[in-house]
Protein backbone atom coordinates (compact mmCIF):
# COMPACT_ATOMS: atom_id res chain seq x y z
CA UNK A 1 0.00 0.00 0.00
CA UNK A 2 1.48 3.50 -0.83
CA UNK A 3 1.11 4.74 2.71
CA UNK A 4 3.64 6.95 3.17
CA UNK A 5 2.40 9.48 0.02
CA UNK A 6 5.07 12.70 -0.44
CA UNK A 7 5.82 15.00 -2.47
CA UNK A 8 9.58 16.20 -2.16
CA UNK A 9 11.98 18.99 -3.78
CA UNK A 10 15.35 17.30 -3.99
CA UNK A 11 17.10 14.19 -5.13
CA UNK A 12 18.64 13.70 -1.55
CA UNK A 13 17.22 11.89 1.47
CA UNK A 14 13.71 13.11 2.76
CA UNK A 15 11.14 12.46 4.72
CA UNK A 16 8.72 9.31 4.57
CA UNK A 17 4.74 10.50 6.14
CA UNK A 18 2.60 7.68 7.16
CA UNK A 19 -1.00 9.44 7.19
CA UNK A 20 -3.64 9.11 4.14
CA UNK A 21 -3.25 12.51 2.97
CA UNK A 22 -1.52 13.98 0.07
CA UNK A 23 2.29 15.05 1.19
CA UNK A 24 5.35 16.70 0.20
CA UNK A 25 8.68 17.22 1.14
CA UNK A 26 12.20 19.00 0.38
CA UNK A 27 15.03 17.60 2.19
CA UNK A 28 18.54 18.86 3.05
CA UNK A 29 21.33 17.51 1.45
CA UNK A 30 23.07 15.06 3.66
CA UNK A 31 26.08 17.51 4.44
CA UNK A 32 23.25 19.52 6.25
CA UNK A 33 21.62 17.02 8.19
CA UNK A 34 23.39 14.32 10.63
CA UNK A 35 23.59 10.89 9.30
CA UNK A 36 21.58 8.11 10.15
CA UNK A 37 23.34 5.66 12.60
CA UNK A 38 25.16 2.91 10.35
CA UNK A 39 25.53 5.47 7.25
CA UNK A 40 29.32 5.17 7.33
CA UNK A 41 29.23 1.06 7.96
CA UNK A 42 30.98 -0.83 4.86
CA UNK A 43 28.40 -2.26 2.75
CA UNK A 44 28.13 -6.23 3.33
CA UNK A 45 29.37 -8.52 0.56
CA UNK A 46 26.67 -8.67 -1.92
CA UNK A 47 24.11 -5.87 -0.17
CA UNK A 48 25.04 -3.15 -3.28
CA UNK A 49 23.51 -5.75 -5.90
CA UNK A 50 20.81 -6.83 -4.07
CA UNK A 51 19.51 -3.17 -3.16
CA UNK A 52 20.26 -2.25 -6.66
CA UNK A 53 18.08 -5.33 -7.93
CA UNK A 54 15.11 -4.31 -5.46
CA UNK A 55 14.85 -0.78 -6.39
CA UNK A 56 15.04 -1.96 -10.22
CA UNK A 57 12.03 -4.18 -9.03
CA UNK A 58 9.85 -0.92 -7.54
CA UNK A 59 10.98 1.60 -10.17
CA UNK A 60 9.58 -0.68 -13.05
CA UNK A 61 6.47 -1.56 -11.18
CA UNK A 62 5.48 2.04 -9.78
CA UNK A 63 7.59 4.88 -11.09
CA UNK A 64 5.12 7.99 -12.34
CA UNK A 65 6.48 7.40 -16.29
CA UNK A 66 6.53 3.48 -17.22
CA UNK A 67 9.31 4.23 -19.62
CA UNK A 68 11.42 6.53 -17.63
CA UNK A 69 11.23 3.45 -14.46
CA UNK A 70 12.72 0.93 -17.36
CA UNK A 71 15.62 3.07 -17.97
CA UNK A 72 16.51 3.37 -14.20
CA UNK A 73 16.26 -0.55 -14.12
CA UNK A 74 18.09 -1.33 -16.80
CA UNK A 75 20.74 1.53 -15.68
CA UNK A 76 20.46 0.03 -12.00
CA UNK A 77 21.02 -3.59 -12.97
CA UNK A 78 24.06 -3.31 -15.29
CA UNK A 79 25.88 -0.85 -13.00
CA UNK A 80 25.36 -4.13 -10.59
CA UNK A 81 26.38 -6.51 -12.64
CA UNK A 82 29.93 -4.37 -13.48
CA UNK A 83 30.28 -4.08 -9.54
CA UNK A 84 29.71 -0.56 -9.37
CA UNK A 85 27.64 -1.08 -5.93
CA UNK A 86 30.23 -3.68 -4.29
CA UNK A 87 32.08 -1.21 -2.43
CA UNK A 88 31.84 1.71 0.20
CA UNK A 89 29.85 2.70 2.70
CA UNK A 90 25.96 2.81 2.96
CA UNK A 91 26.09 6.51 2.70
CA UNK A 92 28.32 6.11 -0.34
CA UNK A 93 26.38 3.60 -1.84
CA UNK A 94 22.72 5.42 -1.55
CA UNK A 95 24.63 8.85 -2.69
CA UNK A 96 26.04 6.99 -5.79
CA UNK A 97 22.80 5.30 -6.66
CA UNK A 98 20.99 8.39 -6.36
CA UNK A 99 23.41 10.53 -8.69
CA UNK A 100 23.48 7.05 -11.07
CA UNK A 101 19.68 7.26 -11.04
CA UNK A 102 19.45 11.21 -11.72
CA UNK A 103 22.39 11.02 -14.38
CA UNK A 104 19.45 8.47 -16.13
CA UNK A 105 16.86 11.42 -15.97
CA UNK A 106 16.32 14.26 -13.14
CA UNK A 107 13.86 13.72 -11.19
CA UNK A 108 13.01 16.35 -8.03
CA UNK A 109 12.24 13.26 -5.16
CA UNK A 110 14.01 10.09 -6.74
CA UNK A 111 16.27 9.42 -4.31
CA UNK A 112 17.78 6.64 -2.06
CA UNK A 113 18.85 6.86 1.34
CA UNK A 114 20.18 5.11 4.53
CA UNK A 115 17.30 4.16 6.67
CA UNK A 116 16.90 5.81 9.95
CA UNK A 117 15.55 3.57 12.47
CA UNK A 118 15.29 6.00 15.61
CA UNK A 119 12.95 5.45 18.28
CA UNK A 120 10.76 3.28 16.36
CA UNK A 121 11.02 4.76 13.20
CA UNK A 122 10.29 3.15 10.01
CA UNK A 123 12.64 2.82 6.84
CA UNK A 124 13.61 6.31 5.98
CA UNK A 125 12.31 7.95 8.77
CA UNK A 126 8.98 7.45 7.76
CA UNK A 127 7.05 8.46 11.39
CA UNK A 128 8.28 11.72 13.20
CA UNK A 129 9.91 15.27 11.90
CA UNK A 130 13.13 15.33 11.48
CA UNK A 131 14.93 16.90 14.57
CA UNK A 132 17.39 19.29 12.46
CA UNK A 133 14.21 21.13 11.33
CA UNK A 134 13.07 24.33 12.59
CA UNK A 135 9.51 24.36 14.51
CA UNK A 136 6.86 23.78 11.62
CA UNK A 137 5.27 26.90 12.17
CA UNK A 138 8.00 29.41 12.49
CA UNK A 139 6.26 32.84 13.14
CA UNK A 140 2.72 33.39 13.29
CA UNK A 141 0.83 36.89 14.11
CA UNK A 142 -0.51 40.27 12.96
CA UNK A 143 3.15 41.71 11.80
CA UNK A 144 1.75 44.60 11.40
CA UNK A 145 -2.02 46.42 11.99
CA UNK A 146 -4.52 44.09 9.21
CA UNK A 147 -1.66 42.16 8.23
CA UNK A 148 -1.73 38.19 9.00
CA UNK A 149 1.83 36.46 8.78
CA UNK A 150 2.40 32.80 9.30
CA UNK A 151 6.29 31.11 8.12
CA UNK A 152 6.23 27.19 7.39
CA UNK A 153 8.41 24.92 7.81
CA UNK A 154 6.58 22.15 6.44
CA UNK A 155 2.58 21.03 6.43
CA UNK A 156 3.22 17.98 8.32
CA UNK A 157 -0.48 17.40 9.28
CA UNK A 158 0.47 16.83 12.56
CA UNK A 159 -2.91 16.91 15.09
CA UNK A 160 -1.05 20.09 16.53
CA UNK A 161 0.25 21.69 13.30
CA UNK A 162 -3.33 21.47 11.59
CA UNK A 163 -5.00 23.08 15.05
CA UNK A 164 -2.63 25.63 14.78
CA UNK A 165 -3.20 26.68 11.24
CA UNK A 166 -7.03 26.29 11.75
CA UNK A 167 -6.16 28.76 15.10
CA UNK A 168 -4.06 31.21 12.60
CA UNK A 169 -7.16 31.97 10.11
CA UNK A 170 -10.17 31.99 12.73
CA UNK A 171 -8.19 34.70 14.75
CA UNK A 172 -7.05 36.62 11.59
CA UNK A 173 -10.23 36.11 9.65
CA UNK A 174 -10.66 40.05 9.74
CA UNK A 175 -7.00 40.58 8.32
CA UNK A 176 -6.94 42.83 4.93
CA UNK A 177 -4.07 41.14 3.78
CA UNK A 178 -2.38 37.43 4.51
CA UNK A 179 0.99 37.00 4.03
CA UNK A 180 2.47 32.92 3.38
CA UNK A 181 5.78 32.74 3.81
CA UNK A 182 6.77 29.38 1.77
CA UNK A 183 10.72 30.27 1.24
CA UNK A 184 12.10 27.29 2.98
CA UNK A 185 8.75 25.46 2.84
CA UNK A 186 10.13 21.38 2.61
CA UNK A 187 7.08 20.65 1.60
CA UNK A 188 4.24 17.73 3.05
CA UNK A 189 0.76 17.23 3.53
CA UNK A 190 -2.52 18.91 2.31
CA UNK A 191 -4.54 19.05 5.79
CA UNK A 192 -3.11 22.95 6.63
CA UNK A 193 -3.63 23.80 3.09
CA UNK A 194 -7.59 22.58 3.58
CA UNK A 195 -7.52 25.03 6.67
CA UNK A 196 -6.56 27.78 4.86
CA UNK A 197 -8.78 27.97 1.55
CA UNK A 198 -12.43 28.01 3.19
CA UNK A 199 -11.39 31.28 4.41
CA UNK A 200 -10.23 32.67 1.38
CA UNK A 201 -12.35 31.06 -1.39
CA UNK A 202 -15.98 32.07 -1.68
CA UNK A 203 -16.93 28.88 -3.83
CA UNK A 204 -16.07 25.61 -4.60
CA UNK A 205 -13.05 26.37 -6.70
CA UNK A 206 -10.91 23.18 -8.39
CA UNK A 207 -7.39 23.55 -7.57
CA UNK A 208 -4.88 21.02 -8.79
CA UNK A 209 -5.46 17.72 -10.45
CA UNK A 210 -3.09 15.00 -8.94
CA UNK A 211 -2.72 11.55 -11.69
CA UNK A 212 -1.32 8.34 -11.45
CA UNK A 213 -1.21 4.94 -13.57
CA UNK A 214 -4.19 3.03 -12.97
CA UNK A 215 -2.25 0.26 -12.76
CA UNK A 216 -0.63 1.26 -10.08
CA UNK A 217 -3.60 2.92 -8.63
CA UNK A 218 -5.50 -0.67 -8.44
CA UNK A 219 -2.16 -2.52 -7.01
CA UNK A 220 -1.05 -0.11 -4.25
CA UNK A 221 -4.44 1.70 -3.52
CA UNK A 222 -5.44 4.93 -3.64
CA UNK A 223 -2.58 6.90 -1.49
CA UNK A 224 -4.67 10.39 -1.31
CA UNK A 225 -7.09 8.85 1.13
CA UNK A 226 -10.83 10.30 1.69
CA UNK A 227 -11.40 13.63 2.42
CA UNK A 228 -14.39 16.29 1.23
CA UNK A 229 -11.55 18.20 -0.66
CA UNK A 230 -10.52 15.39 -2.93
CA UNK A 231 -12.74 13.72 -5.87
CA UNK A 232 -11.52 10.78 -7.42
CA UNK A 233 -12.44 9.71 -11.46
CA UNK A 234 -11.02 6.78 -13.57
CA UNK A 235 -10.43 5.89 -16.97
CA UNK A 236 -8.52 2.21 -18.75
CA UNK A 237 -4.73 4.61 -18.32
CA UNK A 238 -5.62 7.07 -15.28
CA UNK A 239 -6.56 7.87 -11.55
CA UNK A 240 -7.12 11.28 -11.00
CA UNK A 241 -7.91 13.11 -8.03
CA UNK A 242 -9.01 16.54 -8.47
CA UNK A 243 -7.97 18.88 -5.27
CA UNK A 244 -11.05 21.76 -4.30
CA UNK A 245 -11.29 24.47 -1.95
CA UNK A 246 -14.63 24.02 -0.21
CA UNK A 247 -15.79 27.97 1.25
CA UNK A 248 -16.51 28.29 5.19
CA UNK A 249 -18.07 30.68 6.97
CA UNK A 250 -18.05 33.97 4.91
CA UNK A 251 -15.56 36.25 6.61
CA UNK A 252 -13.47 39.76 5.84
CA UNK A 253 -10.78 37.11 5.05
CA UNK A 254 -12.32 36.09 1.71
CA UNK A 255 -11.52 39.61 0.09
CA UNK A 256 -8.14 40.00 1.36
CA UNK A 257 -4.67 40.06 -0.68
CA UNK A 258 -3.02 37.23 -0.47
CA UNK A 259 0.61 37.34 -0.75
CA UNK A 260 3.03 34.03 -1.30
CA UNK A 261 6.78 34.45 -0.53
CA UNK A 262 8.59 31.91 -2.72
CA UNK A 263 12.33 30.72 -3.50
CA UNK A 264 14.10 28.18 -5.15
CA UNK A 265 13.73 25.86 -2.10
CA UNK A 266 9.82 26.51 -2.03
CA UNK A 267 9.08 22.70 -2.53
CA UNK A 268 6.74 19.59 -3.60
CA UNK A 269 3.57 20.41 -1.05
CA UNK A 270 4.51 24.33 -0.94
CA UNK A 271 4.16 24.22 -5.02
CA UNK A 272 1.03 22.18 -5.24
CA UNK A 273 -0.46 25.49 -2.45
CA UNK A 274 1.17 27.90 -4.90
CA UNK A 275 0.15 26.62 -8.17
CA UNK A 276 -3.71 26.33 -6.98
CA UNK A 277 -3.21 29.96 -5.61
CA UNK A 278 -1.43 31.15 -7.89
CA UNK A 279 -3.53 29.40 -11.26
CA UNK A 280 -7.13 29.81 -9.27
CA UNK A 281 -5.84 33.77 -9.26
CA UNK A 282 -6.12 34.12 -5.43
CA UNK A 283 -3.01 34.92 -4.66
CA UNK A 284 0.14 36.74 -5.81
CA UNK A 285 3.52 34.97 -5.46
CA UNK A 286 6.68 37.28 -4.65
CA UNK A 287 9.98 35.72 -4.95
CA UNK A 288 11.54 33.24 -7.59
CA UNK A 289 11.02 30.14 -9.01
CA UNK A 290 9.77 27.33 -6.95
CA UNK A 291 12.19 24.12 -6.74
CA UNK A 292 10.28 22.57 -9.36
CA UNK A 293 9.66 18.92 -7.40
CA UNK A 294 6.55 17.65 -8.56
CA UNK A 295 6.04 14.07 -8.74
CA UNK A 296 4.52 12.52 -5.75
CA UNK A 297 5.38 9.35 -4.34
CA UNK A 298 6.62 6.97 -1.66
CA UNK A 299 9.46 6.79 0.81
CA UNK A 300 9.55 2.62 0.71
CA UNK A 301 11.86 -0.02 2.50
CA UNK A 302 14.23 -1.61 -0.29
CA UNK A 303 16.45 -3.65 2.49
CA UNK A 304 17.22 -3.65 5.95
CA UNK A 305 19.35 -0.72 6.10
CA UNK A 306 18.18 1.34 3.06
CA UNK A 307 14.76 3.07 1.41
CA UNK A 308 14.04 5.03 -1.66
CA UNK A 309 11.91 7.78 -3.15
CA UNK A 310 9.23 6.20 -5.62
CA UNK A 311 8.11 9.15 -7.80
CA UNK A 312 4.20 7.27 -8.98
CA UNK A 313 2.21 10.30 -9.87
CA UNK A 314 2.17 13.66 -10.81
CA UNK A 315 0.14 17.06 -9.91
CA UNK A 316 -0.49 19.31 -12.93
CA UNK A 317 -2.31 22.48 -13.66
CA UNK A 318 -6.41 22.05 -14.56
CA UNK A 319 -6.17 24.30 -17.02
CA UNK A 320 -2.83 23.92 -19.26
CA UNK A 321 -2.00 20.18 -17.74
CA UNK A 322 1.08 21.28 -17.22
CA UNK A 323 2.88 20.06 -13.99
CA UNK A 324 6.06 22.27 -12.30
CA UNK A 325 9.00 19.44 -12.94
CA UNK A 326 12.19 20.68 -13.00
CA UNK A 327 10.97 24.21 -13.94
CA UNK A 328 9.24 25.13 -10.54
CA UNK A 329 6.44 27.80 -10.71
CA UNK A 330 7.31 31.26 -11.60
CA UNK A 331 6.81 33.99 -9.59
CA UNK A 332 4.00 36.89 -10.06
CA UNK A 333 6.75 39.72 -8.61
CA UNK A 334 10.05 38.55 -9.44
CA UNK A 335 12.63 39.59 -6.81
CA UNK A 336 15.64 38.25 -4.64
CA UNK A 337 13.58 35.53 -2.46
CA UNK A 338 15.39 37.42 1.20
CA UNK A 339 13.53 40.79 0.11
CA UNK A 340 10.31 39.15 -0.72
CA UNK A 341 8.86 39.79 2.71
CA UNK A 342 9.64 43.63 2.08
CA UNK A 343 8.11 43.82 -1.29
CA UNK A 344 4.73 42.18 0.21
CA UNK A 345 4.51 44.31 3.03
CA UNK A 346 5.08 47.71 0.71
CA UNK A 347 2.05 45.92 -1.58
CA UNK A 348 0.59 45.87 1.63
CA UNK A 349 0.73 49.57 1.86
CA UNK A 350 3.73 49.55 4.55
CA UNK A 351 6.49 52.63 4.02
CA UNK A 352 9.93 50.73 2.56
CA UNK A 353 11.64 51.66 5.93
CA UNK A 354 8.83 50.36 8.03
CA UNK A 355 8.82 46.96 5.81
CA UNK A 356 12.63 46.79 6.16
CA UNK A 357 12.38 47.19 9.90
CA UNK A 358 9.86 44.19 10.01
CA UNK A 359 11.70 42.33 7.62
CA UNK A 360 14.35 42.14 9.98
CA UNK A 361 12.29 41.03 13.22
CA UNK A 362 11.52 37.97 10.77
CA UNK A 363 14.72 35.69 10.54
CA UNK A 364 13.54 32.27 8.56
CA UNK A 365 14.90 28.97 10.35
CA UNK A 366 17.30 27.91 7.38
CA UNK A 367 18.34 29.93 4.30
CA UNK A 368 15.81 31.22 1.93
CA UNK A 369 17.22 30.32 -1.26
CA UNK A 370 19.72 27.63 -2.45
CA UNK A 371 22.87 28.33 -4.52
CA UNK A 372 23.94 25.53 -5.79
CA UNK A 373 21.09 22.99 -7.01
CA UNK A 374 22.67 18.70 -7.54
CA UNK A 375 23.61 18.45 -11.00
CA UNK A 376 21.32 17.21 -13.55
Amino acid sequence: MLRNFLLAAAAVPALALATIAAAQTVPPAPSARQLPAGAQLPLAAGEGRAIAEKLAVKLTDNFVYADHGQRYAEMLRANAQAGRYDKGTRQELAERMTDDLQAVQRDGHLHVAVAEKEDGDHAGGAVGIPKHWPPLIQSAKWIAPGIAYIRFTAFMSTDEEVAAVRAFMREHRDAKTFIFDLRNHHGGRLGEMDEIFPYLFAEKTALVTMEMRRSIFDREGSPFGEAPTLELAKDDSYARVTHYALPGEATPARDAKVYLLTSNRTGSAAEHFSLAMKSTGRATLIGEATAGANHFGDMTEIGENFAAFVPVGRTYDIKTGRDWEGDGIAPDIAVDPRQALVVALEKAGLSHEEAVRLDATEVPGEPVHRDKKRAS
